[in-house]
C-alpha cells in the first residue's frame, strides 16, 4: 500500500511536470489578463493577488511568492486547493496526466 506522505509526493512531482515541466519561475498569461504562477501553475484568478485587486487571494500571497524556488509557500497554496471542493480537479494537467493513473515511475530510485 502507498502510504498518505508517499502518495503527495507522487501527486506533486506528477502535477509540477505537467503544470510547468519543473519550472519554478513559470508564468503563464491568459487572455483575460490573469496568470497561472510557478510549478503548479496556480491561478490569480482566485488564489494569489495580482494585478487585479478584486481577486479572491484565497492563499493570501502574491502571485510572484509563487515563482521562488524555495516551494514552502507554493506548497502551502497548493495544500489549501486541494482542500477546495474542485480540490486536484482545480488543474488541467492533474485531470489529462495523472489522475487515475500508476504514478510510482515518477519517484523510482528516490529516497521518500
Amino acid at each position: 500500500a502507498v502510504s498518505m506522505l508517499w502518495g503527495q509526493h507522487l501527486i506533486r512531482v506528477c502535477l509540477a511536470y505537467f503544470a510547468s515541466g519543473f519550472n519554478t519561475a513559470a508564468v503563464d498569461h491568459e487572455a483575460d489578463g490573469s496568470t497561472n504562477n510557478g510549478i503548479f501553475q496556480i491561478s490569480s484568478r482566485k488564489w494569489c493577488k495580482n494585478l487585479n485587486p478584486s481577486v479572491p487571494n484565497l492563499c493570501h500571497m502574491y502571485c510572484s511568492d509563487l515563482l521562488n524556488p524555495n516551494l514552502k509557500d507554493t506548497v502551502i497554496c497548493a495544500m489549501k486547493i486541494t482542500q477546495d471542493p474542485k480540490g486536484l480537479g482545480s488543474w488541467e494537467a492533474w485531470r489529462h496526466h495523472c489522475q487515475g493513473r500508476d504514478l510510482t515511475d515518477w519517484v523510482d530510485g528516490c529516497d521518500l
